[in-house]
């Protein structure tokens, strides 16, 4: 154990360096070019900057509001912009920018140092370097550098003594910029800290030190290796170089955890395990160990109590994700490549080449193969429809325009395609992007993005002819067949000729028709951008409802819901039907008001207030819930067009779906119960009856399908408190099968005790449970013994896919009878506490497998009849969805037709000669070139305006949504000057930097309708965690600067 506690105390030391030097992270927070690390963070946030303070610059305030001339700052594309950055945002974007140019501009890797001698001609790499031996620290630089040791190599050339220091200090390292992956690690370590990042030392006892740093975004640690330029790689040494790991420590200033299982899937191998027992003798001498130093570190430390709370809320969640993790015992993607830095020697002797440069041209034919099988996958968004706000405008504008950020407009990966104003495009590195509309509607009904034009084409051949589409092409070297071209000619106007598809391509149509309005452009400009308004004739009946989304979250909010409605603290004390009641009285009470214009629904969580969203809320994306607990993870509720809603997406306060979403009486997917544990513990076969009949006898894994909890009850017919318990047991069983969940829920096992086959007979005609068969007293007997069952009655609840006990036996008898003496509700909220207790492994599995299914419904289609968890819900919107079949495409026809006549009756023409003039029309005319009948402009234009709404208009829009009260932002503007400026006096705080929406001083902002908005177009970005939404200063931001323009919108709006 002294190995142990030696190497953890070495790795403090090192994460202790970086707060104990705080000229050094000044001095490195000044050498960072974050314009050319995050260009598209920072140029277009000075630009909005620069707008406001020359507008400001006039005297009049009126003038102010009136200015909206915006002031470009050109930006390129950032030197460190990779493929995969499409995968992160904010913050995390900048530390992936960052671990590259670390690699790549700050530090140089040495093998052996360069000659010492200037006028050596070997003195390039240093590869004419023999390594003589080490000392220790002898100089004063050395000594200063806490140089561990002291290489020395000597010129084969011109026979120089050269030295080789391995500093450990920050500052020494920060000087020389040279070193190997102990001195990378430590001085990146410092740059993250200089940036902000709360930021982990990782050190494997296999030789390899990385750093970690936490994620406010997602909530997790981000392992980042600057030697190797890469982040959030954790299979990278166990899977790509091929390590033998037993521990990886990771430690900052004031805690220390072993972060071991996430590098691993291997953690309970034998193998592994032995490799650990040589620092220390069991587990739970290495947890001890671990828990006595962060108690020794909090003591000599005096953590603050907001840090304290921080760290142990990180440490539970990491424990529930590595079990979740080791449970799969799989990595979630592959990494192929052996270690990068370093020579091939170096590698070599440390076994960290890995399978690229040991295998054979077979492999890499093989790899290659597999490159080609990606090709063919498709991107789409977790929830695709969406109906941008203002609901049942009859205007639909639409821009298309190239994936490129290297201009002076504001961008982000989903800009490619915009409908009224939502950034809605799925994206593909070198990919098609297609988005589909409603043309009943305007709503976003589907995005995608596929690789080839064939997948297009199929794609294209589902959608009902009517549909609007827009396309955005960046494939290269892709070839069209017969049967692709025959389904592209459904969308008037869109040339594709055979075997040879557009490059780039620029789109926007309809299927089946060709209207004047459809335009495209073939063009690898990047400043092009193909924009077409439409005018659509939206019914006046259009019906319009609430969709539930689980398990999902906003992109961000707009703002909470007002306290005039439902105070906050009821807010978050409030039941889901009471927050839709809410919901719903504002939009009524605020109808004809600018507040709700901009509304397009809500998301919510328990113990959470009610936020509202609007169009910045797209794309959504997954939300776990807090600790990986679903059960109380985000629900966003949208409008969308009732053809898109199921009919039972309803809540009422009977029926009210609770947020926890109890199991439905319909199962969409099988539970995967355990079934070879059960049958080992219970044997193969168990007892049941229907109604009054005799028991018979039925398979276990038959008694036990589909339930996530299997409960042993522990009881006798001549025990007197088991006569009394029984039957409330009954009644607990009975309601929950009957009216809570009579799927996806309880089964109840019977383990007798009785001393008679008589007795036994006569107690469980009176139950309705499963149970053991009476012949099977012996493995009654130890079944008792498994679960330490002294006494009954006794009620032991288990898991039923992973057969870990839920609930003891010395809880569960006193909550069910609690639960009965309270009534239906009681046995209900007891039914759901029990299932959020289930093992967080099983939680993520039945995710994965609701996700699965939603999936296959969502990609079958038409032909969803072939897919056992497709539901009558999801099959409501897979008919709006998807054209049925029809040959020789006899369904665009018919949509031709009824265009045709519904134009000619609007223009007086008398039905009966209508219908014969467009069928005669319709036969007369190929199919793709009548126009249709809806209006419109398409154009190419040279150079869009910006995405971005000014700071200007923000605050115009805030002013207007609050009856024009500039004291609203005059506190919007005062509270966050306040968090901007504890930000100045701490820049490297990362508690200083992000804020839960809903805390008490933030929700001074967060409750004025338009703060958000003003907010993030003053630089602020607001995104959000499992418990709460955030807001969010991005290390990126000059919070000098930020200030200056707080100050001035301050003084501006108090005149």
């Amino acid at each position: 154990m002294s190995s142990l506690q030696s190497r953890i105390d070495s790795a403090i030391r090192a994460a202790k360096q970086w707060e104990n030097d705080a000229a050094l992270l000044a001095e490195i927070r000044a050498s960072l070019p974050l314009r050319d690390l995050v260009p598209e963070q920072i140029c277009p946030l000075e630009s909005r900057w620069e707008t406001f303070l020359a507008a400001a610059a006039s005297s009049d305030s009126d003038a102010v509001v009136e200015t909206d001339r915006r002031r470009e700052i050109k930006f390129r594309e950032s030197p460190y912009h990779r493929d995969e950055d499409v995968h992160y945002e904010g913050d995390d974007l900048l530390l992936q920018r960052l671990t590259l140019y670390f690699k790549r501009d700050v530090m140089t890797w040495v093998n052996q140092p360069p000659c010492q001698n200037t006028n050596c001609n070997g003195n390039q790499d240093g590869k004419q370097m023999i390594h003589k031996g080490t000392r220790g620290p002898v100089s004063e630089e050395e000594k200063l550098g806490q140089a561990s040791r002291v290489e020395i190599y000597t010129c084969q050339l011109c026979n120089t003594e050269t030295t080789f220091p391995r500093y450990n200090s920050p500052r020494a390292l920060f000087a020389s910029r040279r070193g190997r992956c102990g001195e990378y690690a430590n001085l990146f370590g410092a740059y993250c800290r200089a940036a902000g990042f709360d930021t982990r030392y990782c050190l494997d006892f296999t030789d390899h030190v990385w750093t970690e740093v936490w994620s406010v975004r997602q909530g997790r640690w981000l392992h980042a290796d600057s030697c190797e330029g890469l982040i959030d790689r954790p299979n990278m040494y166990e899977q790509g170089w091929g390590k033998k790991l037993s521990y990886v420590v990771g430690a900052t200033h004031d805690s220390v955890a072993d972060v071991t299982k996430r590098y691993t899937r291997k953690f309970f191998s034998d193998e592994f395990q032995t490799r650990r027992r040589e620092f220390g003798p069991d587990e739970n001498a290495s947890d001890k160990a671990f828990l006595q130093i962060n108690a020794t570190l909090k003591q000599i430390t005096n953590i603050p109590k907001g840090r304290m709370e921080d760290l142990e809320k990180r440490a539970k969640a990491e424990q529930q994700f590595f079990g979740l993790v080791q449970s799969s015992g799989v990595w979630d993607s592959d990494y192929k490549e052996g270690r990068i830095s370093g020579s091939w020697a170096w590698k070599a002797a440390r076994s960290e080449l890995g399978d690229h440069e040991k295998k054979n041209d077979d492999d890499n034919h093989a790899r290659n193969d597999n490159d080609g099988k990606e090709k063919h996958q498709e991107a789409s968004f977790l929830v695709e429809s969406f109906y941008p706000a203002p609901h049942r405008q009859n205007d639909l504008t639409i821009r298309v325009q190239h994936p490129s950020i290297s201009s002076t407009r504001e961008r982000s990966q989903h800009d490619c395609i915009v409908v009224n104003g939502v950034r809605c495009a799925s994206t593909l590195p070198s990919g098609i992007s297609i988005v589909v509309v409603d043309d009943l509607s305007g709503c976003i009904l589907q995005s995608r993005a596929f690789y080839s034009w064939l997948s297009i084409g199929t794609f294209i051949d589902t959608l009902p002819a009517g549909r609007i589409v827009a396309i955005c092409s960046n494939v290269e070297n892709d070839t069209v067949d017969e049967t692709t071209l025959m389904h592209l000619q459904r969308v008037g106007g869109l040339s594709v000729e055979s075997k040879a598809s557009p490059a780039s391509l620029l789109f926007v149509g309809q299927i089946g028709f060709h209207p004047k309005w459809a335009t495209a452009i073939n063009s690898c400009d990047k400043s092009k951008v193909v924009e077409v308004t439409i005018q659509l004739n939206i019914s006046p009946s259009l019906q319009l409802k609430l969709r539930t989304e689980t398990n999902t979250a906003p992109a961000t909010v707009s703002t909470r819901l007002p306290e005039c409605i439902m105070p906050l603290l009821t807010q978050m004390a409030a039941t889901e039907y009471q927050k839709r009641v809410a919901f719903e009285a504002f939009m009524k009470q605020s109808s004809h008001s600018n507040s709700t214009k901009e509304v397009v629904g809500y998301v919510t969580r328990p113990q959470a207030p009610i936020y509202m969203i609007g169009n910045e809320a797209f794309p959504f994306r997954r939300a776990d819930g807090p600790s990986y607990d679903t059960s109380k993870s985000w629900v966003t509720y949208h409008f969308l067009p009732d053809a898109l809603v199921p009919d039972d997406d309803v809540i009422t306060e009977e029926t009210g779906k609770d947020a926890a979403n109890i199991a439905s009486a319909t199962a969409k997917f099988d539970i995967p119960v355990a079934d070879d544990y059960f049958m080992g513990l219970l044997g193969t076969e168990l007892l049941t009856k229907t109604g009054a009949s005799s028991p018979f006898s039925i398979d276990t894994t038959s008694a036990l399908a589909n339930n996530r909890l299997v409960a042993l009850y522990f009881s006798a017919h001549w025990c007197g408190p088991c006569r009394g318990f029984t039957p409330m047991l009954i009644e607990f069983y009975s309601y929950l099968k009957e009216e809570v969940s009579p799927t996806h829920g309880l089964e109840i096992i019977f383990v007798s005790s009785d001393r008679n086959e008589a007795e036994f007979q006569q107690y469980y005609q009176s139950m309705p449970f499963k149970a053991i068969p009476f012949r099977n007293r012996t493995l009654a007997q130890q079944i008792k013994s498994v679960f330490g069952v002294h006494g009954i009655p006794s009620l032991v609840v288990i898991d039923a896919m992973s057969g870990r006990i839920v609930v003891s036996q010395e809880d569960s008898r006193r909550e069910v009878h609690q639960a009965c003496n309270r009534g239906e509700q009681a046995i209900q909220t007891l039914f759901k506490t029990w299932l959020d207790k289930i093992p967080a492994e099983s939680k993520a599995m039945l995710d994965i497998l609701a996700l699965s299914c939603e999936e296959a419904e969502k990609t079958t289609g038409a032909d969803s009849d072939k897919v056992d968890c497709t539901t009558r819900q999801n099959q409501k919107a897979n008919d709006y969805l998807i054209r049925k079949k029809a040959a020789n495409n006899a369904d665009d026809s018919a949509a031709i037709v009824k265009s045709i006549f519904t134009e000619l009756v609007s223009n007086g023409t008398p039905p009966n000669e209508a219908a014969a003039e467009a069928i005669k029309r319709t036969t007369q005319q190929p199919l793709g070139t009548f126009e249709g009948t809806f209006k419109g402009v398409g154009s190419v234009a040279d150079s869009p305006e910006a995405m971005s709404t000014t700071i200007v208009k923000a605050a115009v829009a805030l002013l207007r949504l609050n009856a024009g009260d500039k004291s609203k932002i005059i506190d919007v503007v005062r509270t966050a000057k306040k968090y901007v400026t504890n930000a100045l006096k701490e820049p490297t705080n990362s508690r200083f930097r992000s804020f839960r929406l809903s805390n008490k001083v933030f929700d001074q902002i967060t409750s004025v309708a338009g703060s958000i908005q003003l907010l993030t177009c003053i630089g602020f970005s607001v995104f959000p965690s499992d418990a709460d939404f955030v807001a969010a200063i991005p290390l990126c931001v000059d919070l000098k600067a930020m200030a200056d323009v707080l100050d001035k919108l301050l003084e501006v709006y108090s005149n």
